[in-house]
């Protein structure tokens, strides 16, 4: 593979120029084979010695494109988390989508959630923070619908941890009882529509005692 020009655009990032002009660019942390120093030698040697190409071997061509595969990953991905959370289950789908091979989607992801640009759990609470909006939801429920979007236990129980730290589980049933109640008086309809909504047993008894006496 000729190389014609070589440069770093910002930390970490180079480009790389072949001698047709069509340049692409690559995150040197996803290099398994070429070290890094070696695109710094090259780019002195192109500028000083006036050659007009360098050569790389095959193995480090392989290197070079895979790390240029996982960076094109690392861009996309980026694009969607700049516009709003995302969680990884979620952005893998949305890469996938794309035509990018899962391969590059997980070397990218792990470089973004290493550095903290991509977190489930804080996917998890900004969801949870967003969907208590216009619903009244228990923990059951909520955390089938975190794990119906591929988060982890872990993640899903912090963030659940936290919600309902700021949000009263009981107000949230009363809330969601009261609301049914426009539409439906019937008890034990309203018992499993809150059964449903996520809420145990005992919140729903509780809710319903003072304005559904048995």
């Amino acid at each position: 593979m000729l190389i014609r020009e070589t440069e770093q655009t910002s930390p970490g990032v180079w480009k790389l120029t072949p001698p047709d002009g069509s340049a692409f660019f690559l995150r040197t942390d996803y290099l398994s084979l070429l070290s890094p120093d070696v695109l710094e030698r090259s780019c002195h040697r192109l500028s000083s010695s006036g050659e007009s190409s360098i050569e790389f071997s095959d193995e480090q061509y392989e290197d070079v494109l895979s790390a240029s595969l996982a960076y094109s990953a690392e861009t996309l991905a980026m694009s969607y988390l700049a516009r709003a959370e995302q969680c990884r289950a979620g952005l893998t789908a949305k890469l996938a989508k794309k035509g990018l091979d899962w391969q590059y989607i997980q070397t990218a992801l792990d470089y973004l959630e290493g550095r903290g640009y991509l977190s489930d759990r804080r996917f998890a609470g900004a969801w949870l923070r967003s969907r208590a909006i216009d619903h009244a939801e228990g923990r059951l429920r909520l955390g089938a619908e975190l794990a119906a979007r591929g988060i982890g236990r872990d993640d899903a129980a912090a963030a659940l941890d936290e919600f309902f730290s700021e949000n009263d589980e009981g107000e949230l049933c009363r809330k969601a009882l009261a609301r049914g109640m426009r539409t439906c008086r019937d008890r034990e309809k309203l018992y499993r529509s809150l059964l449903r909504k996520g809420f145990t047993a005992a919140e729903i008894r509780e809710a319903m005692q003072d304005v559904l006496p048995a």
